[in-house]
C-alpha cells in the first residue's frame, strides 16, 4: 500500500510533472507526499577558496529551494494531500535513496534529464534517476513528459 510518496524536486519542467503525478496518486490513497531536495555542489576545485565558495553557493541554493519547495508544497495541500519539505546537503542520488530508506517510502518520483553519455561525461554528471532505480528498495516512477 502507498501511504508515503518522495518526490525529487529541482523546479523543473519534469519535476513538476513527478509532482503533478505524485499527488494525484496521493489523492487517492490518503498518502503524504515529501518534496526533497539536495543543495549539494560538485566539488571541482579542493582549495579553501573554493570550499568557501561552495558553501556560500550551498547556502544560496538552500535558501532558494526552500521557497521553491513550500509553494510546491503548497500546491500539494490545496489538492487536500499532506506535504512535507526535505532539503539534504549530500550527493542527489544517495541522499534520496538513504532518505527513502530511513523514512519507509513507498514511492520515489522524479524526472528523467534525459542526458546523453556524451553530455554526462563532458559535464561530470552522472544520472540521478539511474542511481536511484539501482539502489532505492522501493517502486521508483520516472517522468520522462
Amino acid at each position: 500500500m502507498i501511504k508515503r510518496i518522495l518526490v525529487a524536486y529541482d523546479h523543473g519542467f519534469k519535476a513538476q510533472k513527478a509532482l503533478e503525478i505524485a499527488t494525484e496518486i496521493a489523492k487517492g490513497r490518503n498518502a503524504e507526499v515529501y518534496i526533497f531536495t539536495s543543495v549539494k555542489m560538485p566539488g571541482i576545485i579542493d582549495t579553501y577558496a573554493a570550499r568557501d565558495m561552495l558553501k556560500e553557493l550551498e547556502n544560496q541554493s538552500y535558501s532558494y529551494f526552500e521557497k521553491i519547495l513550500e509553494d510546491a508544497a503548497a500546491s500539494v495541500r490545496k489538492e487536500g494531500v499532506t506535504a512535507h519539505v526535505v532539503i539534504k546537503n549530500e550527493s542527489p542520488g544517495e541522499a534520496i535513496v538513504r532518505f527513502a530508506e530511513q523514512e519507509n517510502i513507498d514511492l520515489i518520483t522524479l524526472g528523467s534529464h534525459n542526458r546523453g553519455s556524451f553530455e554526462r561525461f563532458l559535464l561530470g554528471l552522472g544520472s540521478v534517476s539511474n542511481y536511484v532505480v539501482q539502489r532505492a528498495k522501493c517502486p521508483v516512477l520516472i517522468s520522462k513528459a
